[in-house]
């Protein structure tokens, strides 16, 4: 008898748009800081996030091979 390889289903095939609305939500909610937060704190959250989007794009360039120029 053959053996039918299936692939993985993933999220980003088509008719998994109900599941992309409940975890954009989600992320929504974890990513909103609370009302009332301090504007130094929020300025500290987002210097980190964009220093961790710096890493990254250093990280991927360099596996690229390439650097920003």
């Amino acid at each position: 008898m053959a053996v039918i390889k299936r692939r993985p289903i993933t999220l980003l095939e088509p008719g998994h748009q109900a599941e992309w609305a409940t975890l954009n939500e989600e992320k929504r909610h974890a990513l909103t800081p609370p009302s009332g937060t301090a504007v130094s704190e929020l300025l500290r959250r987002g210097q980190h996030l964009s220093a961790q989007a710096a890493g990254l794009l250093r990280a991927v360039e360099r596996a690229n091979g390439r650097t920003r120029s």
